[in-house]
């Protein structure tokens, strides 16, 4: 095993990356020990469950849109085909009547 492996391997960059998170987190757990007596005071991770909540209903609702434009695409297919097979029979009509 060569040693560029071990110390440059993709264990050592995820845990490089896990280490770099979680001291962004502790600075930000820090702050918010820091400031809980001013008066706007917001926990991170309030502000955090708000964002996700918000991001959630976002797309819950994108979801339920994208079903409707789904089902309405269906439809419009549909009546196109139906549409398209109708003006092929009045175009054999036709065709037969000047035959």
């Amino acid at each position: 095993m060569e040693i560029d492996n071990v110390v440059y391997g993709s264990t050592f960059d995820s845990l490089e990356k896990a280490i770099k998170e979680t001291s962004n987190r502790h600075k930000a757990i820090a702050q918010n020990i820091a400031n809980i007596e001013s008066n706007n005071y917001k926990s991170f991770q309030t502000e955090l469950d708000k964002a996700q909540s918000k991001i959630t209903d976002k797309q819950a609702l994108l979801d339920n849109e994208l079903s409707k434009l789904a089902e309405n695409n269906l439809k419009m297919t549909s009546y196109a085909q139906l549409m398209s097979s109708k003006l092929k029979i009045l175009r054999k009509v036709v065709t037969l009547g000047k035959g």
